[in-house]
């Protein structure tokens, strides 16, 4: 319990909507939260936004909007450590529980959209949920109203083509595995299906009459898309996204190469199938996307993980160990060019890439830094020899090296991946009674500088005594309307392409 509440809180808070997804979800909830026109995915998947704003609200006295809401991600994580957790124990056995969890703890993939304002974590959550469902379907109703309600999560998490995949997956195990023939079997399922077509015909009533087309509120576009598509993405993602999970599954899959009609098999081998099939037709296929892969890859590690032979586990053990041992090294290395300034080379390579503040030691940074550096040897140290051990330490090495990365550098990453230090200029310089006319910046970027500077940025308002325009080449020189002198230009710290310019009338 201390390792995951080690993994899930450095980095959730503490910094401002960093660019990526951070940062593109974050537009959306701040789009909904002023009342503006939300994208359609605000609207169709509603549930992680509902929940980051509830997480916002109730945290507002001691939070910025960002950190509150980042929250969501963070109990969403839970949510699905949890429930897979539980379908491991259902499947595989009690000591099966914390491996699974630990072992989703520990690929590579979730470590970052995990620590974002990701609306992908929500369908995380609820794919752990159904999965429960699913597993636990012979044991009676109780996991037909898992299986249910992880469907509707998953409806208003905006996976609906996700929703029907784990719905005909239940279907076809309890025709094919005698173990799901059973009557409590068949009525559980029955009250699962019922419960999410049910539910789903209520919300697309309810989109209907908000007149939203069938299509938008099947997230259609998302199969249906202009982009070419690329089949074998996801595929080739988890040769290292759903690391070390894959090679423990792969054990596994070995070692129960005899037991296909089994639960233990059929069920994490349908989904992990049945998703990479359905993935082939993403128009638009990203790594946030793919976290749903990781659950079907974790329960069979899960199982692999204690029929490991010794050389294999003391393999993972050990390349753990070097790895992130040399991580921590590495991220030394930078913070003692970043805050020291030697070695000089790295500190000027450092400012090049628009870490600012270069050559200013940071008490608090070296102190818990320090901290989380004993922290991991004292761990290492004192780490008994059983069946988890391995996966262990992996997941507490990973965790160890992200805390290092958040302790050491979070406040000069934040300074170079967000808009916080452009919304001070402009706070600086423009009234606030003042609106600001930014109708040739892009969305993202003008409502992430209306949220740090505090000033309005408006679209194509004639009265603003204010103009702000954005080039994205490097070298261009903006289009400036006539009437206009230029006050400030700049861009984020590091970025080479994108920059702003700042005009007022004369």
């Amino acid at each position: 319990m201390l390792l995951c509440t080690a993994w899930l809180l450095p980095g959730l808070i503490g910094h401002a909507p960093w660019k990526g997804g951070d940062s593109e979800h974050f537009v959306q909830l701040w789009l909904l939260k002023n009342g503006a026109a939300a994208p359609s995915a605000a609207v169709t998947s509603p549930l992680y936004y509902w929940v980051a704003s509830a997480t916002a609200w109730l945290t507002s006295s001691v939070l910025r909007l960002a950190d509150g809401a980042r929250l969501a991600s963070g109990l969403f994580i839970a949510l699905a450590l949890f429930f897979v957790a539980r379908t491991a124990r259902a499947l595989y056995g009690a000591e099966t529980a914390w491996a699974a969890a630990l072992t989703l703890l520990g690929c590579m993939g979730l470590l970052v959209r995990g620590h974002e304002i990701n609306a992908a974590t929500a369908q995380l959550a609820a794919a752990a949920v159904m999965l429960y469902g699913i597993a636990t379907l012979p044991q009676g109703p109780r996991s037909g109203w898992a299986l249910g309600g992880g469907a509707i999560l998953m409806l208003f998490a905006g996976g609906v083509a996700e929703a029907v995949l784990f719905l005909l997956l239940a279907i076809v195990l309890s025709a094919l595995l005698d173990t799901f023939r059973t009557p409590s079997a068949r009525r559980a399922l029955t009250l699962g299906v019922g419960l999410a077509l049910a539910a789903g015909a209520a919300w697309l009533a309810y989109l209907a009459s908000q007149a939203i087309p069938l299509r938008q509120a099947l997230n259609l576009p998302r199969w249906q898309g202009e982009a070419g598509l690329r089949p074998a993405f996801y595929l080739g993602l988890l040769g290292w996204y759903a690391w070390p999970a894959w090679p423990l599954a792969a054990w596994a899959l070995y070692r129960g190469r005899h037991q296909w009609r089994t639960p233990e098999i059929a069920l994490p081998m349908g989904a992990l199938l049945g998703l990479l099939a359905l993935y082939v037709f993403d128009a638009d296929p990203g790594e946030e996307k793919g976290l749903l892969l990781l659950l079907p890859l974790v329960l069979l590690g899960a199982s692999g993980l204690f029929t490991l032979r010794r050389g294999a586990a003391y393999a993972l053990l050990w390349f753990g160990i070097m790895l992130f041992g040399f991580l921590g090294l590495v991220l030394w290395v930078y913070w003692s060019a970043h805050d020291l300034g030697s070695p000089s080379r790295l500190a000027v390579r450092l400012t090049r890439l628009g870490l600012t503040d270069v050559g200013v030691f940071r008490p608090w940074a070296l102190t818990l830094g320090v901290f989380a550096t004993l922290a991991w040897m004292v761990f290492l140290a004192r780490i008994r020899r059983s069946p988890l051990r391995p996966i262990l330490v992996w997941t507490a090495g990973m965790t160890f090296s992200w805390g290092l990365l958040m302790a050491l550098f979070q406040a000069p990453l934040d300074h170079r991946l967000s808009y916080a230090g452009i919304g001070s200029v402009l706070a600086a310089r423009v009234p606030a009674a003042d609106c600001i006319q930014a109708d040739q910046v892009r969305r993202q970027q003008r409502v992430l500088l209306a949220y740090h500077s505090g000033r309005q940025l408006a679209l194509e308002n004639a009265a603003c005594g204010w103009l702000l325009l954005e080039t994205r080449r490097r070298g261009a020189q903006p289009a400036v309307p006539p009437g206009w002198v230029e006050q400030w230009n700049g861009a984020r710290p590091g970025d080479r392409s994108d920059r702003l310019y700042l005009y007022a009338r004369p």
